[in-house]
């Protein structure tokens, strides 16, 4: 067994009573500390009531009525001028959104009325632009038509002059020439039948020299056997009948061109 002196004894006691102190600090902060976190649990719960503006009776049974009543008078005060504020707020952005809207209708209006102004622009250069083209397809149209009409007035005042020239080398007496109205039928005369019929001669006999030359036939052959073969334009009955008593006659009466020749009387 091992002894103790007095020293080490005391320092012992010392030690034990530190402990002992020290065990007793601990259990009064655990105390402490647990009583806090019962008050921070409460503290929430009441804030989290406070927040969704329910406060309960039953929560607050620590305080006094008039104090609750007070405290509760309060909150209402606030949430009403709360309210009141967000009333306010909301007025104002109905205010700001009525007048965005319209300044959003005034521009589209605009634009809008913009967008017609220049489509109806467009339409009407386009009508101005048509009328203008369809006047000088007309003009050209009427030009044209005018040089034709001009150019089968000289043709056929050029044949007639060359007609009246062929009779005259024939000896035959010249007729005046006299202009017909317009879209008016010349009726073919009797002493111009035969050269139509010789010119409308040489015309096919060319025609089928042409054909014979692109089939690689020899046209001196059957020159005279197709001229034969062709068959004439048929004559009206009046002309017909009239050329009837004049074809034949006697020699040297007739032309070289079927037309009779003019008699002179002997001197």
């Amino acid at each position: 067994m091992a002894v103790i002196n007095g020293s080490t004894e005391q320092g012992l006691l010392d030690i034990l009573d530190v402990i002992m102190e020290l065990s007793d600090q601990l259990t009064q902060h655990r105390s402490e500390s647990i009583a806090l976190h019962s008050m921070a649990g409460a503290a929430k719960t009441q804030a989290v009531h406070s927040q969704t503006g329910f406060v309960l009776r039953r929560f607050n049974l620590d305080k006094s009525k008039e104090a609750y009543e007070s405290e509760l008078e309060c909150m209402n005060a606030s949430l009403s001028a709360e309210n009141h504020d967000l009333q306010h707020d909301n007025k104002q952005l109905n205010s700001l959104i009525k007048e965005y809207e319209q300044t959003l209708e005034n521009v589209m209006s605009a634009f809008r009325n913009r967008a017609r102004d220049v489509q109806e622009h467009e339409l009407a250069l386009i009508r101005d632009y048509e009328s203008k083209l369809l006047s000088r397809e007309f003009e050209d149209a009427t030009r044209d038509l005018g040089v034709s009409t001009s150019q089968s007035e000289s043709l056929a005042r050029l044949s007639t002059s060359l007609r009246q020239l062929m009779r005259s080398l024939n000896g035959e007496e010249a007729r005046p020439i006299i202009e017909e109205a317009e879209n008016s039928v010349e009726p073919v005369p009797e002493d111009d039948f035969a050269l139509e019929r010789e010119c409308e001669l040489a015309r096919l006999e060319k025609e089928n020299q042409v054909l014979r030359r692109m089939l690689g036939e020899d046209v001196q052959d059957a020159f005279h056997y197709e001229a034969k073969q062709i068959e004439l334009p048929k004559m009206t009955p009046s002309v017909a009948g009239k050329k009837k008593g004049m074809l034949g006659g006697a020699p040297g009466t007739v032309g070289p061109f079927g037309t009779y020749k003019r008699l002179h009387p002997a001197t």
